[in-house]
């Protein structure tokens, strides 16, 4: 394997995903398709995969994303030290995202927060 091609999160509203993954984490558009009743885009950032997104027409209205269910956990974006973690809550924070304190983790330090859909995501230190 070469490394991570993309990741795929299904989402209730594609373009208000969109919109938050740009302003808050930097992520750009990079393609954008409709297909058998799914708005699917694709956003990069040049330091870190590709992140998919899809919108289905059945996608359950209402529904929040849960962890404990069988599939996605959360996703964890690499930062490379404690300097870039505290450059990221600073943004969370110019964005009004809730997120956690830095806490130690099993391999760094990490700090979790949280989509519009509830997904979970989180900044790890290397």
């Amino acid at each position: 394997m070469a490394g991570l091609h993309h990741l795929t999160l299904t989402v209730s509203d594609l373009d208000a995903s969109l919109d938050w993954y740009a302003r808050v984490l930097g992520f750009r558009v990079v393609g954008r398709a409709e297909v058998d009743g799914m708005r699917k885009a694709l956003m990069h950032r040049p330091d870190a995969f590709s992140l998919s997104f899809v919108e289905h027409d059945r996608t359950a209205g209402g529904d929040r994303f849960d962890e404990r269910r069988i599939g996605l956990d959360h996703v964890s974006f690499g930062l490379p030290d404690l300097d870039a973690l505290h450059a990221w809550i600073a943004m969370l924070d110019r964005h009004d995202v809730t997120h956690s304190q830095v806490t130690a983790a099993t391999w760094g330090s990490v700090v979790s927060f949280r989509d519009p859909d509830g997904i979970a995501l989180e900044f790890y230190t290397r």
